[in-house]
């Protein structure tokens, strides 16, 4: 596992310049802030755009403190304090944008965004960061009761047993051991190959 910190940041700037490479799929211009867009003849209304290094990022402290006691994992941390990029895919998950703006799934609006799932994720130390790829609604979250080393389990929580059956949400999938590992394992291209 590669450890947080210098090696940390190299691992998640290679993990943008794959995602970068791989290319991203264009989204409505109302989600994509226009230091995303990519210039060219592209469709003006749903613009191609790319992950940008844009530093800092400072609604990521105030996110952070509303998070307290619980803490992103070291390395999604570094990924979300060093770079802004719109809602998008890879493998089994959606994840959610990091713009600073109000557009629809803004990652800073969207942990907090459902009044009655969020405090009961929160309680049970799961983080969401995004949805899965399947447009459900069920949250993909790090599991932080289980995390180590600053790291921690990447897991999708069934939205039904919090909304409908009035109880914590219980573990469907876990989708990675840590965020470290799901990073890897898109990057050796077990996630979305590259086209």
């Amino acid at each position: 596992m590669t450890t947080p910190g210098k090696d940390g940041d190299h691992l998640i700037d290679s993990f943008v310049q794959y995602v970068n490479a791989r290319g991203l799929d264009p989204l409505p211009a109302e989600q994509v802030p226009g230091e995303l867009r990519e210039d060219g003849d592209g469709d003006p209304e749903c613009p191609e755009w790319r992950i940008r290094a844009v530093s800092p990022n400072p609604w990521i402290d105030a996110l952070s403190a509303k998070l307290e006691p619980n803490r992103f994992p070291q390395l999604y941390l570094s990924w979300i304090s060093r770079y802004r990029f719109a809602e998008f895919e890879v493998g089994p998950i959606r994840f959610f944008a990091n713009t600073g703006q109000s557009i629809f799934h803004e990652l800073s609006t969207c942990i907090f965004q459902d009044q009655h799932m969020s405090p009961v994720l929160l309680e049970q130390g799961l983080l969401q960061f995004g949805q899965p790829d399947t447009a459900i609604y069920d949250p993909v979250c790090f599991d932080m009761k289980r995390a180590k080393r600053a790291d921690a389990p990447i897991v999708v929580i069934d939205h039904e047993d919090i909304l409908s059956r009035n109880r914590k949400g219980r573990i469907l999938e876990e989708i990675a051991p840590s965020f470290c590992n799901f990073v890897e394992r898109t990057l050796a291209g077990e996630f979305n190959p590259p086209e």
